[in-house]
């Protein structure tokens, strides 16, 4: 009797340990779906110079973009939540699970409330009000991807995630300071979007790695559990 009352006792925490696993998969493939569905946008109009101009109002890729930038909000609060069923595995300074948080609210936020025609630069003339929020919570996200690469780089306990965060870092970095300043001092638009959205496609691809490494370290954890329950 005592057997039976304690097996569906003991089977909880095996359900509820693969959950977090789960929700870090569908966060990954959710990421990747994004960074695809974006690159679909820009194969559908080659003359849009910067990434927030495909979600523009009126632009046919809008609903398809805007979609994107949804998904990869859901992506980054699942492995948000994901991440903080690892406790203590993923804090530097703070959890990587708050940046990832906020980071996703902002695509969110990014995703509904979309740029006017053309998506001018805010407080130039034609911007709108929905051009300051929408590019305002686009950067902040994007700054927010790039905080959480610097704090997984921080993890040395995972050697190869560490590599790949250092190097997705500089390469975003230097791509996105680069193709701002391009735009800023209004130089060659082609270049510079062409960097927006290489920087744009590394940190979407990142959050889809970073998935699937927090998808495996739960994996990892359950399997002692799984075995002592033999």
């Amino acid at each position: 009797m005592t057997d039976t009352l304690e097996r569906p006792v003991d089977a909880d925490p095996g359900r509820a340990s693969a959950r977090p696993a789960r929700l870090a998969l569908i966060g990954a493939i959710a990421a990747f779906a994004s960074a695809v569905l974006i690159w679909i946008c820009r194969a559908g109009d080659p003359s849009v110079h910067y990434v927030s101009q495909l979600g523009a109002t009126g632009m046919p890729t809008a609903p398809l973009f805007n979609l994107a930038l949804l998904l990869l909000a859901v992506a980054a609060v699942l492995v948000d939540r994901a991440t903080i069923a690892r406790g203590a595995g993923y804090v530097v300074g703070w959890p990587v699970a708050t940046t990832l948080l906020v980071c996703g609210l902002c695509f969110g936020v990014a995703s509904v409330i979309t740029c006017s025609p053309g998506c001018p630069v805010p407080f130039t003339p034609g911007a709108l009000v929905q051009d300051f929020v929408h590019i305002s919570f686009a950067v902040l996200g994007f700054v927010l991807a790039i905080v959480a690469m610097g704090q997984v780089a921080a993890l040395r306990r995972r050697p190869w995630m560490r590599a790949a965060s250092i190097i997705t870092l500089v390469a975003v970095g230097a791509t996105s300071l680069t193709g701002a300043m391009i735009a800023l001092f209004k130089g060659d638009t082609v270049l510079g979007g062409n960097l927006e959205f290489t920087a744009a496609t590394l940190a979407i691809t990142w959050f889809g790695v970073f998935g699937l490494q927090v998808a495996a370290d739960h994996r990892t954890s359950r399997r002692p559990a799984d075995r002592s329950h033999e």
